[in-house]
């Protein structure tokens, strides 16, 4: 027997149902995450989070935010039924009203550009020509998608 989880990539914005093998083993999410060692995060009272727990050890490409958790989560989002207490199953939520607890985000650079000729420390700055990059973090909801893949 097949039990669903839903699965969220940061990186493409896809939150979508997949399938994992009924049991109690933990590799089908540790093949889903991408990582070696796991965390699980409480989602609420019948429903956990399993994350990459040294993702944001590593270069940040995308992130997520999860409404109410103190931190950013890094990685892919493995969000299945139960409370960690009993082996997962199956999420009782949809996965629309799954989606709307998370933001996902990424790091962007915008160019900056002389407005006008500028005297810097470094020389003579003309209009028009970039004087550096401004960091911003874009923040999107994930896009789900019905139907398992």
């Amino acid at each position: 027997m097949k039990q669903t989880a839903y699965l969220l990539d940061p990186e493409t914005t896809i939150f979508r149902a997949v399938e994992l093998p009924a049991g109690i083993s933990f590799k089908p999410i540790y093949d889903l995450i991408g990582c070696r060692l796991i965390e699980v995060v409480r989602f609420d009272e019948r429903h956990s989070l399993f994350v990459d727990e040294e993702g944001l050890r590593d270069s940040l490409t995308a992130f997520t935010i999860f409404e109410g958790y103190p931190q950013p989560l890094a990685g892919k989002l493995v969000l299945v039924g139960g409370d960690g207490s009993e082996p997962y199953h199956s999420p009782l939520i949809s996965l629309e009203d799954a989606s709307a607890h998370f933001k996902c985000c990424r790091p962007v650079l915008d160019p900056v550009f002389a407005t006008h000729d500028e005297m810097t420390a470094g020389g003579l700055i003309i209009s028009g020509a970039l004087m550096g990059l401004q960091v911003r973090i874009d923040r999107r909801a994930p896009t789900f998608v019905e139907g398992e893949a």
